[in-house]
């Protein structure tokens, strides 16, 4: 992927058709598998690049007839993708729509091949769900060679339990069908986490040019990566410092890691903001002396709940992580307080309003319980490693908990700590712990005890996950019926749309449009035969007087069958 990416940046004032560069980066990747590891892991790699074109495939064309349930993905995302797909060139021309031109375009990009190859407009999202195969084979495999052993039995149905809780993430699984970052920054995010920790464990070249891989396609994502990239990078270079001697000879240790790593990584960071990133990291600077632009302050004036505004990180994080799960829909504010539980209570209520936005105890009800299980449990293997007992604690242990504590303090300190699909590493972070208290060796009351608290963390990530999954559903199904509420009109004879403004960003001298959603309705609506006229920002006064029958679609857009055409109430 990032290879493609790569292509990408070159050709993209060429105008090829996205095969040829399918084909080179195809080609690029064997080779490049092929000098590093030799001819078995190229065909190893073919293999592996073949079944996950088929699985992409499969799933947009499996999923092709149901609708995406988030919002901004149609106020920007998928119009992003369209005309990436057609041929715009953003090095060449801004933007009209504020966001498509001042966020970073790289994995729009990737989902663009998707859309231009198969012609199925919402066929993007297919990448997501490749994303999650391939997140849970990598870190099965890690479980596998490096945890696996720590368990008396069921080794395989273990490590394969370990990697879907790391993709079970309910950030993850309340994005899945839809077109937002988050959750690729997560997968992609967790993908450097496990390269860096096989380098660690074994020297890996593989794992390697996996990192660098991974630094491009973060970049060039999110935003936010700017902040998470180089301190997990950090946390893996002091996890291998851990995993291969402790304080013993770190410094020379330390010495050699940046010397051959330390600095390539460092070195692909930097090409991939200036060079791959060109637009709209440095295009932003230029344009609007920002390296964030529109302004944080600006977006997040109307989503930040009442009683963590103005807050430290720390805090906000504090109250994120023992969050009673809220709701996020209408007719609840956006800026809605949040209220705090004790770890371990929930109401079911909780189980049922998990969304791919959710402000409020976005990990799920029970997951300050498995955060504080997870790390008592490896808390408790050091004590008992350091007692006089008969308990020993693998150095690989400390490792995966050194990284794991990094991704909970790199959580901490973001700016928007308390909401959950900005600092979804937190939930890796508690994974990992528990993965951690599993390297504890002996017999006795200690490991009696951490069992206790690895099954307590079991149970509450599992409760999580199904929170995650019952909230993606019901999202998935929510969006279908309001859709189908249209498509039954689609005979009438005018059927108007109206979007609400977005009074929170101003328009810039580049770019005019803040919502594209209204736009993306439409053809949407087009490709499943219903035809809507577009009217404007200015919903009809009294509308249940005016419309015959009306309804309300993802991104603000009121659609309307106007009893009377053209003619609104006084």
């Amino acid at each position: 992927m990032a290879l493609l990416l790569i292509v990408n940046r070159i050709t993209i004032a060429t105008m090829l058709p996205p095969y040829v560069d399918l084909g080179v980066a195809v080609i690029l990747t064997i080779l490049l598998v092929y000098f590093v590891d030799g001819p078995r892991a190229s065909r190893t790699a073919l293999i592996s690049i073949t079944g996950f074109s088929i699985f992409l495939l499969f799933w947009a064309y499996a999923t092709s007839p149901l609708y995406s349930p988030g919002d901004d993905e149609y106020a920007y995302h998928l119009t992003a993708i369209w005309d990436l797909a057609e041929g715009w060139n953003p090095l060449a021309t801004p933007h009209n729509n504020i966001w498509i031109d001042s966020y970073p375009n790289g994995y729009w990009a990737l989902q663009s091949y998707i859309v231009a190859t198969t012609g199925l407009i919402l066929s993007g999202q297919s990448l997501l769900s490749g994303l999650m195969v391939t997140v849970t084979i990598l870190s099965y495999g890690f479980f596998l060679e490096h945890c696996a052993d720590h368990v008396s039995k069921f080794k395989r149905l273990t490590s394969l339990f370990l990697a879907c809780l790391v993709i079970g993430n309910p950030i993850v699984l309340t994005q899945v069908m839809t077109h937002y970052t988050d959750a690729p920054l997560y997968l992609l995010g967790c993908g450097l986490v496990f390269f860096l920790m096989i380098d660690a464990c074994s020297p890996n070249k593989l794992a390697r040019w996996g990192v660098l891989s991974c630094i491009i396609l973060l970049i060039n994502t999110k935003t936010a990566n700017l902040y998470y990239v180089p301190l997990i990078v950090i946390g893996g270079f002091l996890a291998d410092l851990v995993a291969n001697g402790g304080i013993r000879n770190c410094l020379p240790r330390a010495v050699r890691w940046i010397i051959s790593r330390g600095l390539i990584y460092a070195f692909v960071y930097f090409v991939a903001i200036i060079v791959l990133g060109y637009k709209p990291y440095v295009t932003n600077l230029q344009d609007h002396l920002a390296l964030l632009y529109p302004s944080v302050t600006e977006i997040m004036s109307y989503n930040i709940p009442n009683n963590v505004n103005g807050v430290s990180a720390p805090v906000g994080f504090f109250y994120g992580i023992f969050a009673e799960t809220g709701r996020t829909l209408w007719p609840y504010p956006f800026d809605s307080q949040i209220n705090l539980k004790f770890p371990g209570t929930f109401s079911i209520d909780e189980f049922k309003i998990l969304r791919f936005d959710t402000r409020r105890g976005g990990f799920g009800p029970m997951f300050s319980l498995a955060l504080l299980s997870s790390i008592l449990a490896y808390a408790l293997c050091r004590i008992a490693s350091l007692s006089s007992g008969p308990y020993a604690m693998a150095r690989k242990g400390d490792s995966l908990a050194t990284l794991a504590l990094a991704l909970l303090l790199i959580s901490m300190f973001f700016p928007e700590s308390w909401w959950a699909r900005y600092v979804p590493f937190t939930w890796l972070s508690a994974v990992l712990f528990a993965v951690a208290s599993l390297f504890l060796a002996g017999h006795g009351k200690f490991l009696i005890l951490t069992r206790v608290l690895q099954g307590l963390a079991m149970l509450s990530f599992l409760l999580c996950v199904a929170a995650g999954a019952g909230g993606a559903l019901k999202q998935s199904l929510r969006v279908q019926i309001a859709t189908h509420a249209v498509e039954a009109v689609k005979d009438s004879p005018v059927i108007e749309i109206y979007i609400e403004k977005d009074i929170r960003i101003t328009r810039d001298f580049q770019s005019q449009q803040i919502s594209d959603a209204a736009n993306v309705w439409a053809r949407v609506l087009r490709e499943n035969g219903v035809h809507v006229r577009i009217v404007g920002t200015e919903i009809p006064f009294r509308e249940k007087e005016y419309c015959e029958k009306l309804g309300w679609l993802e991104a603000h857009v009121l659609w309307c069958v106007p009893r009377v055409p053209n003619k609104q109430p006084n």
